[in-house]
């Protein structure tokens, strides 16, 4: 199987350095960093505990395994999926409206305050229709859902005039394109703010809708990105025009299937501290345990919750005094290659090895693109860090 939720960090990419030296049998995966699980979906284990300081995500996990939660978690996504589909359903009968009123303010038959008017009564005149499209129930706040979309329709059309289309190259299809981007835009940021406010305590919505409502955003933000703001809000913009066409409905309808309800049948999931799911479950000699932890780094802000250095070191204490098989992947640094790079764990026949990876995401260059990572085990030896 595939991860279920865009995580940013996640494994996929190193499961072809691991799978040389994971245990063919073993009673148990663990996995207490879970995240997107990619590991824990390539090997289906039989048997599993899964673990995550984000409760966000425990609820989606947990929604995914429980009876009546998961139709009712099902009923919630449903209808993100039909009100994504709806956008071009409106964009069909209205965009050229849109259109007609950019190709207006291109000309200079419009200043930059007549094209703002011009678009708000354009999107009072379709209100009626927009709020048949989007019903309350749905979207909390319809005036909400129309501001943001209005904002984000005139913003991104004064980009492109201004910044973009200076030499009238834009067809109008690209230029209906950048709209419906705006719509979308304006239809996650809408969401974006609900979950946001549902955090906050602001606005009371079910655990089943907070969830949809999570998951729907995790999908639709830039990159799979962590970024939160100093009053701890969730700021990751719209994905782009990459993001308009995605099959949406497909993915929700792999969340429900059989096969993910099999596989979660015999997972049991937390939302503990790591320490504390080694503690509660105490790994045996026949378990396997992956651990994805947060990496040593001074920038925190895309975590919500930051693994500090001495979070670091109870987690090489916990992994020190381990009986069961186990692998870890970080990232290379010296405090990371001091805690483990040792005679103490050498004597205890864990060993180091290293290979590459490449960044897809720079946000303010703060992630070195091209870096080093570590893979921490006590499994059958490999080439080991030199």
């Amino acid at each position: 199987m595939n991860p279920l939720i865009k995580w940013a960090g996640g494994k996929s990419g190193e499961i072809k350095y691991m799978t040389p030296i994971i245990p063919h049998t073993y009673d148990r995966y663990i996995e207490p960093f879970f995240g997107g699980g990619a590991l824990f979906f390539y090997l289906e284990p039989k048997k599993a505990v899964i673990n995550d300081i984000t409760k966000e995500l425990v609820m989606f996990y947990s929604f995914l395994k429980d009876g009546k939660g998961r139709d009712d978690f099902k009923k919630e996504l449903d209808a993100y999926v039909k009100y994504w589909y709806r956008i071009d359903e409106y964009m069909k009968h209205f965009g050229d409206s849109f259109l007609v009123l950019y190709n207006k303010y291109k000309n200079n038959k419009l200043t930059d305050g007549e094209f703002e008017e011009e678009n708000k009564n354009l999107f009072a005149n379709k209100i009626v229709p927009f709020n048949g499209l989007f019903a309350e129930s749905f979207c909390i706040s319809q005036k909400s859902l129309m501001s943001h979309t209005e904002k984000n329709v005139v913003a991104k059309l004064k980009r492109i005039k201004y910044t973009i289309d200076t030499k009238n190259k834009f067809t109008n299809e690209m230029l209906m394109t950048n709209i419906e981007t705006a719509f979308r835009s304006g239809f996650y940021i809408h969401f974006r703010d609900i979950g946001n406010k549902a955090k906050r305590g602001e606005l009371k919505i079910s655990d089943a809708k907070k969830t949809a409502n999570y998951y729907f955003v995790r999908e639709f933000c830039y990159g799979s990105m962590f970024r939160f703001n100093k009053n701890g809000d969730f700021n990751i913009p719209y994905g782009g025009i990459g993001y308009n066409q995605k099959d949406f409905k497909k993915k929700v309808d792999v969340l429900f299937s059989e096969n993910v309800k099999k596989l979660f049948e015999n997972t049991i999931v937390e939302n503990i501290d790591f320490e504390a799911v080694l503690n509660k479950h105490k790994p045996t000699s026949k378990d396997f345990i992956f651990f994805d932890p947060p990496y040593d780094t001074e920038f925190s802000e895309y975590e919500e919750n930051p693994f500090t250095k001495q979070d670091q070191e109870r987690l090489a204490k916990c992994i020190y005094n381990l009986k069961a098989n186990f692998i870890l992947i970080i990232k290379e640094t010296p405090f990371i290659l001091n805690l483990y790079k040792n005679d103490k764990f050498q004597k205890k026949g864990i060993k180091i090895s290293s290979f590459g990876k490449t960044y897809l995401y720079n946000m303010r260059g703060r992630n070195e693109r091209d870096v080093r990572h570590l893979m921490i085990h006590n499994l059958k030896d490999q080439k080991t860090l030199v």
